[in-house]
Formats: structure tokens, C-alpha cells, sequence
């Protein structure tokens, strides 16, 4: 390259410009070139493909417990409690995180289901903070690997249940759309003794949680939650962006099938005096 653009000197004062701009575009494409073999092809992905075993990579592993303030001021953001949700959240006492209490009373803890949105935080550590995405066009299935849980979205253009027909459940009634790229999930009707993460923030019936999905590249799938809550929360409330990455080595692998077997989980709970109370 050094001998070429030699060759290329400009010897006349009058063309000396002209030169030096052809001289400096043709080493820049050469440059590029070179630069774009250098650099690893980007793998393709269909955005609007969201299958497969997603592993939590982003370190919060709960809904509430969102960092705030910055580096200098670290602080944890407050939910925007109503006077009836500052009630429930006092009367929880999880085991884990700043309210930690040796009395605790997790849902967890008695082999009841985590539901909704707590199942979808990931908050089991490696190599459980995981969910499977199985999708069909008229219906996403999702599975979650710990308690060996799954909850149906359903795609096919089909309206949520009027709220008084919504029996409580664990994991709700859910619909989902597409919105461009990302994928919109609403969903009501949940069973108000579930938890909405492990650090004891609580949720009525008439939560509405709403999940947006987005396939970043081939390996990585963005979550963002609000939750719309009247009875607990004044205002609807987010969670942080959970990034996900995608586990292709996960299908080799036999499924665990992690159960809570009450015959085994509470002499568990007694054996480590771990504080739950572990009767219904």
C-alpha cells in the first residue's frame, strides 16, 4: 500500500489538492475493506422469533429491588406504595434482601407457586435462572425450569376475560400481540397470595402486568415489566430492563424436574431453621 499511494505523490503544485482528496478517499476504502474482513459476521436472527432457552444475564434478580441515585448515592427505588400496599408489604417478611427477617413467611417456603411477574425475574441463582420460550403462531408456551412451572400466551387474537369473569390465578390469563418488532404481553386475574418477587412486594387481584419483549440480536432478548396496580400501587410501576441470553446447549441436557415436595421442603425449612413459616 505504501509503494501505490507513492506512487501517487502530487508533484504539481496546481493538482496538489485534488490529489491529496483522491489520494485520502482511495487509502480510506482500502481501509474500510480491510476493516469489514477483519470484523466476525453478524449472525442473522428473525426478530420476531423469541424460542428458545433464555439464561438471566443482568445482575437484579428481583422486580422492586431497582437500584437509583447513582454511584455516589446508592439507593434503591421506592414503589409508589398506597396506604393499603405499604400495609401488605409490611405484613411480608422475606428472606432475603434489606428487610430480611428471621420469621419469614415466603409463599416459596411453602411450596406454593411463584407466579406472575416473580417467575419471570429469574431470581434463582445459576444454573435455574432460566426460562424456555416454545412458540407456535397461535400460542406462546413458557416454562420455567425451577418448580417446574408454565404459564400459555395466546396469540390467536383473542381478547383477555372481562375482569369479573378472571378467576384468581396463579399465572393469570394472558394475550399477546406484536407491536413492530416487540412482543406485547397483557395479562390480568392473578391470585393476590403470590408475591411479585422475592424481597416481599405484594400485588391484589387487580394487578394488570404488562411484559414488552425484544430480540436485540441473535443471542440476546430484552424484558421490561409494568405493573398497574390501583389497590397497591398509586401509579403504574416498572422494572429494570432484564437482558437475557440465549442458551443453545440447554436442549442437550435432561430436564431436572425441580418439584417443591412439601414431604421434603419443610423438614428442610426445620433443619436449617431457616425461620418460614411453613404451615398454610
Amino acid at each position: 500500500m505504501e509503494r501505490l499511494l507513492r506512487s501517487m505523490a502530487c508533484r504539481s503544485v496546481v493538482v496538489r489538492k485534488a490529489c491529496f482528496v483522491v489520494t485520502a478517499a482511495f487509502a480510506a476504502a482500502i481501509f474500510a475493506d480491510v476493516t469489514e474482513m477483519a470484523a466476525p459476521a453478524q449472525q442473522s436472527f428473525d426478530p420476531r422469533d423469541v424460542a428458545g432457552h433464555w439464561v438471566r444475564t443482568t445482575p437484579i434478580v428481583s422486580f422492586g429491588n431497582v437500584p437509583s441515585g447513582g454511584r455516589d448515592n446508592p439507593t434503591v427505588q421506592e414503589a409508589p406504595f398506597t396506604p393499603e400496599g405499604r400495609k401488605r408489604y409490611d405484613a411480608n417478611k422475606p428472606g432475603y434482601g434489606p428487610r430480611r427477617s428471621t420469621q419469614r413467611n415466603d409463599p416459596l417456603g411453602r411450596c406454593e407457586p411463584l407466579g406472575l411477574p416473580r417467575q419471570l425475574n429469574a431470581e434463582i441463582v445459576e444454573p435455574h435462572s432460566t426460562w424456555q420460550i416454545v412458540q407456535t403462531p397461535g400460542r406462546i408456551v413458557q416454562f420455567f425450569e425451577y418448580r417446574h412451572d408454565w404459564r400459555e400466551i395466546w396469540m390467536d387474537g383473542r381478547a383477555l376475560p372481562a375482569s369479573k369473569d378472571a378467576e384468581p390465578k396463579w399465572n393469570g390469563y394472558s394475550v399477546g400481540r406484536w407491536d413492530g418488532n416487540t412482543l406485547v404481553v397483557e395479562s390480568i386475574g392473578f391470585d393476590d397470595r403470590s408475591w411479585i418477587d422475592k424481597f416481599g412486594y405484594p400485588h391484589s387481584d387487580e394487578m394488570r402486568l404488562e411484559e414488552r419483549y425484544r430480540r436485540v440480536d441473535a443471542e440476546t432478548l430484552e424484558l421490561v415489566m409494568t405493573i398497574t396496580d390501583p389497590v397497591v400501587y398509586a401509579k403504574p410501576w416498572s422494572s429494570d430492563t432484564k437482558r437475557m441470553k440465549l442458551n443453545r446447549e440447554k436442549t442437550k441436557r435432561w430436564d431436572e424436574q425441580i418439584y417443591c415436595v412439601p414431604s421434603e421442603e419443610f423438614p428442610f425449612q426445620r433443619l436449617i431453621q431457616s425461620g418460614n413459616v411453613v404451615e398454610p
